[in-house]
């Protein structure tokens, strides 16, 4: 009896975060899911389609080839958050976990570009790079003497590398914060051991803290792949929902938010079209959770 009485107790505390998720995550799916068979403009009668919307997504020329460079950018973004972002994460946390001169004041300022809204970080980098008005092309110009007005925004060789740039800037702070919390856990009897068996600053690094990084090393990838096949705010503040000019920072989430609300569904919004995307992209994310988690549990020890 006290047994069942402990359960149902559980239960009510599972029960709101239970109910949340299921009206705001598990219903619209569902929904998704079904408006994908329908060619649907959001007003007006629905008209059954079957896969219509999935062979169009697949086999018109436009609009696969929109999808895939997307698919393609946010592919791209993910090796830059795994190959350059988690190391630069990784490092700044074990500067802060030996705690060098200022490490408070360093991890404040690290820390502080992520409780910043995206608009207003994307704001600032507009105000930077901005090739009329911006703080970058007036200070070249005064150090060089001469007007300097390039589109940094708009370069297509620059636009991708100044989004990862502003990403690190922003999110570094997350990971970091993570990976220190991870660092703090270490026992001291084996970093103390170490330390008297000669291991420099870089070689306990490498023997004896990098490998106690597993944890947070599987919560900050799994993280990251979700985030960056879910890339959407920064790039849309950036370029606006195009993706810019020549297409270098368009996302899934960009080609699903232009053909569901933006008009560009042959000339029309199409919520069935839009759904169809969003359930494509709900499987590509599935698979890549399912593939990064299975990878994963090799890093157990």
């Amino acid at each position: 009896m006290k047994k069942k009485r402990r359960n149902r107790t559980h239960l009510l505390f599972i029960a709101p975060g239970f109910l949340l998720y299921t009206i705001f995550m598990m219903i619209p799916l569902a929904f998704a899911f079904y408006y994908s068979f329908f060619d649907w403009s959001g007003i007006g009668p629905m008209k059954f389609v079957g896969l219509t919307n999935f062979t169009k997504l697949f086999t018109s020329p436009r609009v696969s080839a929109t999808f895939f460079s997307a698919l393609g950018n946010n592919f791209k973004y993910l090796a830059c958050v795994l190959l350059v972002i988690t190391p630069i994460q990784i490092f700044f946390a074990y500067v802060l976990y030996i705690k060098i001169r200022f490490h408070k004041y360093i991890r404040f300022m690290l820390f502080l570009p992520y409780v910043i809204s995206t608009s207003i970080v994307g704001f600032f980098a507009i105000v930077l790079f901005d090739p009329n008005v911006g703080a970058l092309n007036e200070v070249i110009g005064t150090l060089f003497g001469k007007s300097h007005e390039l589109a940094w925004l708009g370069d297509p060789n620059l636009v991708f590398k100044i989004f990862v740039g502003v990403i690190i800037w922003q999110c570094i702070g997350s990971g970091m914060m993570i990976f220190y919390a991870n660092m703090q856990e270490i026992s001291q009897e084996i970093v103390e051991a170490s330390v008297i068996d000669g291991c420099g600053e870089w070689k306990r690094f490498w023997r004896v803290v990098l490998p106690m990084l597993t944890s947070s090393l599987k919560t900050n990838i799994t993280l990251s792949v979700i985030y960056a096949m879910t890339m959407f705010d920064l790039p849309y503040v950036l370029v606006g929902p195009q993706g810019g000019a020549t297409g270098k920072l368009d996302f899934m989430n960009m080609v699903f938010y232009r053909f569901a609300f933006g008009g560009t569904y042959f000339g029309e919004t199409s919520i069935g079209f839009g759904s169809a995307i969003s359930v494509v992209m709900f499987v590509i994310i599935f698979i890549l959770t399912l593939v990064t988690k299975k990878l994963l549990k090799k890093l157990d020890y």
